[in-house]
């Protein structure tokens, strides 16, 4: 059963964290700070395994959101968010509790009315898969259709704000977040896209909108939505078989290349794409003058920062920098850039723009895909190709010394 409220019991956590923060103090004290774990190590004495693990526990009992912010922060330096709370956020991604048929039937009778088995000839209370705020499961309308209704756990919607809170007040007290990440913007931007996520109405627009967008592109399909099935708390859409990303591996070379988009405003999209062609083309003034556009830089920066926030925007402009396929599995830079991670959170003077949160999430998750399939992509003429046709507002070409 889910529970309407899934805060941690503060007096038992706090208890334990100061217990094994105490114990961790004294071990530092008699042995000396270690350094093999290198910038984990010296944040704070809360971050021992055993904290970690007691934290992690309790982000587990608020999945959404504690999802929802531990994407957020992961994508500025996964590096820096302590192992076992990724771990545990990487066990609460792979596997989700079920619910009990009869709270799934008041959830289906509340949201579509009691009579929507009638309109079904078939239902799978079996889930075919769970996640951090719904489960969907299998179903065949009375036409024959194969469908699958994404089902919203009951009370997600309504406990955002005091489940992101929750999250907030763990990792503020253990002191488990560098201040370079800034958490609170990571908050702010949680909130609104987790709030985003529950609006299943809202979905159900966005997914027709892309089927109307992409009818004509070839390689694209897009399921259907079944709207007399769904509400604001179910999504019933046309069942679309697929091949899951660890089997794209075996397909050929070719056929593992592809690509999303979102819509981001249009001054911002023309400033991040100077910066990504600024990136690749290593050039210095390019990049701070666009990060400053953007929002990365305030202008106040020391040396040491812009010394490091360029060396890691040229890291990662390493698969646009040279001509021909980008080998992602050969030229892995994740570490690259990690190692840069702890100076930009010292010096950092802002957080990033918004749009970047989600952006970079699914960059990352692009990337990191390209590494697990083996993709060799040119990566270089698909950025200019891009940036050639491209109908900026202004002229962006005095910015960038190296374009081309």
């Amino acid at each position: 059963m889910f529970p309407p409220h899934r805060s941690p019991e503060p007096s038992g956590l706090g208890a334990g964290l100061a217990w094994g923060g105490l114990q961790e103090s004294a071990r530092r004290v008699i042995y000396g700070t270690p350094v093999g774990d290198g910038k984990q190590s010296a944040l704070s004495p809360f971050l021992s395994d055993q904290n970690a693990e007691r934290v992690a526990l309790a982000l587990c009992r608020m999945r959404g959101a504690a999802l929802k912010v531990g994407q957020l922060l992961s994508i500025q330096d996964e590096s820096l968010v302590p192992l076992p709370v990724l771990a545990a956020l990487d066990i609460v991604r792979q596997g989700a509790d079920v619910m009990p048929r009869k709270q799934l039937n008041s959830v289906l009778d509340a949201e579509l009315g009691q009579d929507w088995p009638s309109r079904l000839r078939s239902f799978d209370y079996e889930p075919l898969a769970a996640a951090s705020i719904g489960q969907v499961h299998r179903a065949v309308l009375k036409d024959g259709s194969d469908v699958v209704m994404k089902i919203q756990y009951p009370g997600v919607a309504d406990s955002i704000e005091s489940d992101i809170e929750n999250v907030r007040r763990l990792l503020t007290y253990t002191n488990l977040i560098p201040k370079g990440l800034f958490l609170d913007r990571a908050i702010k931007v949680a909130k609104l896209e987790l709030a985003r996520e529950c609006d299943y109405f809202l979905e159900a627009s966005n997914q027709k909108r892309y089927k109307e967008l992409l009818s004509d592109s070839e390689g694209y399909y897009v399921p259907k939505v079944t709207d007399e099935l769904s509400s604001k708390k179910v999504l019933t859409s046309e069942f679309v078989p697929g091949v899951p990303i660890d089997k794209v591996a075996v397909l050929s070379q070719e056929t593992r290349n592809y690509v999303g988009s979102r819509e981001f405003p249009k001054k911002f999209v023309d400033n991040y794409l100077c910066m990504v062609v600024a990136c690749a083309n290593r050039d210095r003034a390019g990049v701070l003058e666009m990060s400053r556009r953007l929002g990365f830089l305030t202008g106040e920066e020391p040396e040491v920062m812009l010394d490091a926030h360029v060396e890691a925007a040229f890291i990662v402009g390493v698969p646009f920098a040279t001509p021909g396929g980008h080998d992602f599995r050969a030229n892995n830079i994740t570490h690259s850039v990690s190692n840069l991670g702890a100076t930009m959170l010292k010096y950092r003077l802002t957080p990033p723009p918004d749009e970047v949160y989600s952006l970079h999430r699914k960059l990352s998750g692009a990337f990191l895909a390209c590494i697990k399939i083996g993709a060799v992509v040119p990566c270089r003429e698909m950025l200019f190709k891009v940036y050639e046709q491209y109908d900026f507002s202004d002229d962006h070409s005095e910015v960038l010394s190296n374009t081309g």
